[in-house]
């Protein structure tokens, strides 16, 4: 087993340009690591990328989700690819021809990238396509995954039969780097359609331990004895198995064994710079787990953008139907959303569009044996009722791999099945030198659920105790303190991660009432008539519009995947605010994120101030009227009711009293002061309009109508 420690000293304080020129890093890549601001190379990248380039030996590295693993065995697959395309150019090409002979059948491909999970695909795929932002035309990457491919029996034949085709497709344009689940890779293998006995020149496993637990060990197996057993392995994981040994012999030779995870005072430094992340357990009745949930997250316990874990997909959409009701916005992340959906959501979330998202942790448990695996021997004792169950995509995995951008916190909202499956959720917080809050809410009143704790707190690294969180807002509790005796270097007091959090249900009791109604209102029948609304609204926009959406990619942006679910229950409004009366002392509510609203144009901005100055409220009755009545002009001095007369001193101001005025000028200045209608000056903006264009009872013909009769009275 070799050391740790690099052939070439790397300082903590290296920069990536030192890293490439120190190496020998194309410049192509090194242009494209500065257009995408990495400045500095965490430990993983700075410890393995030089022994790999400059040594050529297999590498079986651990380290801790989070750690930039996708950057270190990028980075010398793509050099290993350009170094050898310029010494080809270099001598003239003479292997060249050889390389087009061979091309048909896929023999171009120099390195072979095998993930868990479809969506991993995706995001190395991305990656890969960044780094390679200059040399595009010299490294090819395609995608191949095994869900799209159906089995000839299945319904949806025709769509696995497409999605076929198009990777075979791809693997026609002579692809340098292919990136698959072991399943898509294994399935063109088998056809003839992929040659890689003669190219490849590198094979990296991600994730390694996940690639096992969903059952990939024979197709890894047979994929190994189509490669040429003189290429470079690397074996990426965040944790080593027994299991994860058997693969080691059978994809690597003679590996340097890299496990950087371990607290020693040469890494105490760089672990100070990969953030902090605080982890909490909550002891609390089941019943109570909404309430937790709504308290921490509408009064600002839990700030920023936040990942629920669940581990059944009706526990995800009772979830989100209960967040609705308070005007919470959330989507769904699960294995019956079409990959095309689910990458969408990822992708919405990252944005920002909505800050909270419930995905289900259908991965493994400890006996390596998936969810879907058990469910799928549980239908073969029940065909009739596995024959209505839905389909889901095996290759699905959201707690492994993928890179969530500015998650702040964790919840656990249903305990993880294995100590494993633990770290990976909470590794989704805490990345890149960032803060985080991993929260597990469990019921020790059950058996299995203490006893996972145990599990859990044993496989996760002790913590010196503090007085409080990096979030500054949870505290931890003291009670199960360890007390370490001597030891140097030690902490006086240390304890176990997750730690027990210091709170107390008692001072969120008056918002019990309101959590317990709201929670009835979900019902298992508007959980399952959402989650196939849903379902049947996401296989619409990814099937039925895919080639629609590959046209207009704009209009792929517009989907909205935390759209209101509610069918049946409606959405008070008055739910959306928290009366202050309920908050405990020292409490307050935090400040929701809302829809960003489109800005005003400047002529928009202008009508809108003309509009405002335009409005005269001290003609309106209803904005200056006291409550005070005259009654002076409108009835006679003398008390008599029997005819109403007209005070001439109110109407006829400024006529001499010499002068004479006939009855016809007085009708006609009795028309112009009252309006034609005896109640004043309208304020009506229709009325206004009405009489500057002469409309209505404006026209001249009816008021000279009116003229006519007042002539006659």
């Amino acid at each position: 087993m070799a050391s740790s420690t690099a052939t070439t000293t790397i300082l903590d304080s290296q920069t990536f340009p030192e890293l490439c020129t120190t190496i020998g890093i194309d410049a192509r890549l090194r242009k494209a690591l500065s257009r995408l601001n990495y400045v500095h190379p965490t430990l993983v990248q700075s410890k393995s990328i030089p022994l790999a380039l400059t040594s050529g030996r297999d590498l079986l590295v651990r380290a801790r989700t989070g750690s930039g693993k996708t950057l270190a065995y990028s980075i010398p697959v793509i050099q290993k690819i350009l170094a050898k395309k310029s010494l080809l150019e270099e001598r003239g090409g003479g292997e060249e021809s050889d390389d087009e002979d061979d091309a048909s059948d896929g023999a171009t491909v120099k390195g072979v990238i095998l993930v868990p999970t479809r969506e991993l695909c995706t995001q190395v795929a991305k990656v890969i396509d960044d780094l390679t932002y200059y040399c595009a035309d010299h490294v090819k990457v395609v995608v191949l995954s095994g869900s799209t491919t159906k089995k000839s029996g299945s319904k949806n034949n025709s769509a696995g039969n497409v999605s076929a085709l198009q990777q075979e497709a791809l693997l026609r344009d002579q692809p340098d780097i292919v990136v698959a689940t072991p399943a898509g890779l294994v399935t063109h293998v088998r056809s003839g359609k992929l040659n890689l006995k003669k190219s490849v020149e590198t094979l990296v496993v991600d994730e390694a331990d996940l690639i096992l637990s969903f059952g990939y060990a024979n197709d890894v197996t047979e994929i190994m004895k189509s490669l040429p057993k003189t290429c470079q392995g690397f074996l990426m994981s965040a944790t080593l198995s027994a299991e994860l040994n058997k693969l080691k012999h059978v994809v690597l030779h003679s590996p340097a064994v890299l496990k950087l995870e371990e607290d020693d005072e040469n890494d105490a430094a760089n672990n100070a710079k990969d953030g902090n992340l605080m982890q909490f357990y909550l002891d609390l009745p089941s019943k109570d787990k909404f309430l937790v949930l709504y308290v921490f997250v509408k009064l600002g316990l839990l700030k920023g953008k936040g990942l629920f874990f669940v581990n059944t997909i009706d526990a995800g959409y009772r979830l989100k139907l209960f967040l609705e009701q308070f005007h919470i916005r959330s989507a769904v992340l699960n294995a019956e959303l079409p990959l095309r959906s689910r990458l969408n959501i990822i992708e919405h979330f990252n944005v920002g569009n909505f800050d909270y998202l419930i995905a289900t942790d259908e991965a493994t448990d400890v006996s390596g044996k998936s969810q879907t695996e058990d469910e799928t021997e549980a239908g073969k004792k029940k065909s009739k009722k596995s024959n209505k169950r839905r389909k889901r995509d095996g290759e699905y995995g959201v707690s492994r791999g993928l890179d969530f951008r500015g998650v702040s916190f964790v919840v656990n909202v249903d305990l993880p099945v294995s100590p494993e499956s633990y770290t990976h959720r909470i590794g989704r917080t805490a990345r890149g030198g960032a803060n985080g809050v991993a929260l597990t809410l469990l019921d020790s009143s059950k058996n299995e659920e203490a006893e996972m704790l145990l599990d859990i707190q044993e496989s996760q690294p002790t913590k010196a105790a503090m007085n409080g969180s990096g979030d500054g807002d949870l505290k931890e509790s003291t009670e199960d303190g360890i007390q370490e005796e001597g030891g140097a270097g030690m902490h006086p007091q240390v304890q176990r991660q997750p730690c027990p959090l210091d709170f107390d249900l008692k001072e969120i009791e008056g918002f019990r009432y309101r959590v317990e109604d709201v929670a009835r209102a979900v019902t298992k029948v508007a959980i399952r008539e959402t989650r196939a609304a849903e379902v049947k609204a996401e296989i619409l926009n990814s099937e039925r519009l895919q080639a629609h959406f590959d046209e207009n990619p704009a209009d792929l942006q517009l989907l909205q995947h935390d759209r209101q679910a509610t069918k049946i229950s409606k959405v008070q409004d008055h739910l959306k605010h928290v009366p202050t009366y309920m908050l405990p002392r020292g409490m307050q509510v935090a400040e929701v994120s809302r829809k960003r609203r489109k800005k005003k144009t400047r002529s928009q901005r202008i009508a809108a101030s003309r509009a405002e100055r335009g409005r005269n409220k001290s003609n309106d009755p209803l904005q200056n009227f006291d409550g005070d009545v005259n009654m002076d002009g409108l009835v006679g001095d003398d008390g008599d009711d029997n005819e109403a007369e007209v005070d001439e001193d109110k109407f006829f101001e400024g006529v001499e009293e010499d002068e004479v005025v006939t009855k016809a000028e007085k009708n006609q200045q009795y028309l112009e002061t009252m309006q034609d209608d005896g109640y004043g000056k309208s304020t009506a903006g229709r009325n206004a309009w009405k009489q500057k264009h002469n409309k209505g009872k404006f026209n001249r013909k009816k008021m000279q109508e009116k003229h006519e009769q007042l002539n006659k009275w």
